[in-house]
Parts: C-alpha cells; structure tokens; sequence
C-alpha cells in the first residue's frame, strides 16, 4: 500500500540513498552527493519534504516551498515544486505513485492559498514531465544552466563589491518587478550571506556599460561526481589536463573524480560593451574558482531574458530546464521571468 508523509530529518539518510539512486544526465551522467537532503529548505522561510513509501520502503519524495514573488502587478504567495525523486528499481509502476505525490502537494498548496504552482524540470526528464503536464501544468518558461570548467591561469582575479547588498538592491532596481521576482531580492541575499552560500558580488564597469553576476558556493553542501562522461570528452580530458597548469586552457572532470561548483546567477549587462565585459568577468570567475579549488562554475539564465549578452565559451556545455505552472487564477507568469538563485 502507498502511503504519503512528511519527512523528517530522521529520513536524512534513506532520502540521501534515493538520491544516489538517480544520477542526472544520459551521455554525461552527474551524481549529486548532499551532506544533507535538507539544505534546501533552510533558504526558505516554510518548505516542506513530503515521502511516499510502501510497505515502509522510501519509493519517492517530492517537496514545495512557499514564497511571496510578484506575479502581475503585485506581490502574492506561490509554491514552488522541487526535488522530484523515484527509485529506479521499484518495481511497480511508480507513474502512479509520482502523481499522487504531486497531488498530495497541490492539496497542502491550495491549502496555503497560493496563486501558482511551478516546478524547474529538465528537458529530457520525460517522466517528472509527463507527471506535471498531466496535473495540468504549462510551459511558461525555459532557462539554461551553463557549465564552464575552470580555468587555472589568463585572467586577472576579480574582486568582490564591498557591499553584496548594494548589488541585489541594484538587481531590484535593473529587472522591477517583473513576474517570479521574489518580494525582496536583497533579503534573498541577506539569508545567503547568513548562512554562508553567497560568496559574493562582482560588477566590471567601462564607460556607461557594465556586467554584474552574484557568485554562491554550496560547495561544503554538496558536490557532483561523474559517473558517465562521452568517449571524445574523455579523451580530451586526457589530453589537455596534463597542460592546465602551464597553458590557459580548463581543466575538464574525469569519471569518478568528486566536483566542486560555484553558481553564478542574476548575471546583467548594459550598454555596448556589457557583452565583452561579462565575458571577461566570467573568464576571471573562472580562474578565481581554480585558485580556490573549484573545478565548475555554473552560469543560470533564462533563454529570453532582455538584460544579458551571453558570451560564448570553448568547451561550454548547456542543459536546458523547462519552468512549468499551474495557476489557480487562470494568470501564469509572464516574460521575461525571474530566476531565483533559491529554486536551484
């Protein structure tokens, strides 16, 4: 029989084995490896992890978090859907099961009154895909997540903004209120200062352009291992890693080999040179994430979004995250959207 609970952190260790059980990835297979399942939920003010089990057997979890954004022109609680997990191996159809987790979410999310539903869902997660669409979900967005390798040498350091919370009050005042905007951005920041995630700001300027991208380091949290990498990657990784440490060229991940990452997002520019000045940014960042023992820094961006000229990298690769709604109003999120660093 299934049944449906909330988690506690008693859980921490089966969920952290459900999670060992379901690498991200086809051709390139990445593990995440938490310290805890929960740390999510600490950049939340309410967050909930709900478990289906059968017969006492974990065969699934999923969670939500309530949060004010602004959605129209005002600010109104929404959920948001996150950390939708099945075991491989469960042998009974666990289609049926990943929907009745998601209504079990949808009946807590109507009960906190919030207007819209929405979860991030990789693009070729077909099941967690049909799981949403079959709920009643719509597409209303896509973002991209690119994975840079760092880079031990070629580019000057960046330094940080003295004042982390100047740059989100200046993240607030270049996007408005734009819909999924949270109600407060430098709040955002402020609890990840608090809790040592957000590594910090980091702005160039030149004439009347500019670049600007936060950087957070969830890297004591948790951490990637590759488990399956294409055989023409692999062996550029055999060829070029050698020579990182003299030329300026990455060094690629290795199968096995435990990762660390920074996170950049909010990443803006303006002006005609804020196209080149967020390349030479992000070719910095790169290099300060060697210096301090990071092998990915990864670059989060809607598709669409008006404010930044992506520069292109040498060996980037990009996946791509479908955000998918379900409204109780009848009104879903217009675009260009927001992407909050706590939703990721």
């Amino acid at each position: 029989m299934l049944t449906i609970r909330e988690a506690t952190r008693d859980d921490d260790r089966a969920l952290l084995s459900l999670e060992s059980a379901s690498p991200q990835g086809d051709s390139t297979q990445i593990l995440l490896e938490r310290k805890t399942y929960f740390y999510r939920t600490s950049l939340f003010d309410h967050a909930k992890v709900l478990l289906a089990e059968e017969d006492g057997r974990l065969v699934g979890t999923m969670s939500y978090a309530i949060k004010d954004v602004w959605l129209g022109a005002s600010v109104c609680p929404v959920a948001f859907g996150y950390d939708l997990r099945s075991d491989p191996s469960y042998r009974r159809s666990m289609k049926r099961g990943l929907f009745r987790l998601w209504q079990a979410v949808q009946s807590e999310v109507h009960q906190h009154r919030a207007q819209l539903h929405y979860m991030n869902v990789k693009e070729d997660n077909h099941d967690s895909l049909r799981v949403m669409y079959k709920g009643g979900a719509q597409r209303v967005g896509t973002f991209g997540v690119c994975t840079l390798p760092s880079l031990p040498k070629g580019y000057a350091l960046p330094q940080p903004c003295p004042d982390p919370l100047e740059g989100a009050a200046r993240v607030e005042e270049l996007v408005g209120p734009r819909d999924m905007r949270p109600a407060s951005v430098v709040n955002c920041y402020k609890t990840g200062l608090d809790l040592g995630y957000l590594k910090g700001v980091y702005r160039l300027e030149r004439g009347r352009s500019f670049a600007q991208a936060s950087v957070w380091d969830l890297s004591e949290l948790y951490r990637g291992r590759a488990l399956r990498m294409p055989l023409p990657l692999r062996a550029l990784a055999g060829a070029i890693n050698p020579v990182s440490g003299i030329l300026p060229v990455p060094s690629l991940p290795r199968v096995g080999r435990s990762l660390r990452y920074w996170h950049c997002f909010d990443a803006y520019t303006s002006g005609r040179s804020g196209g080149r000045l967020m390349r030479r940014l992000l070719q910095g960042l790169r290099c300060l994430a060697a210096a301090e023992g990071i092998d990915i820094l990864t670059l989060f961006y809607y598709l669409d979004e008006p404010l930044l000229a992506r520069p292109r990298f040498l060996l980037q690769k990009t996946m791509n995250y479908h955000t998918l709604a379900i409204t109780r109003t009848g009104a879903l999120p217009q675009a260009p959207l927001y992407l909050d660093i706590r939703d990721l």
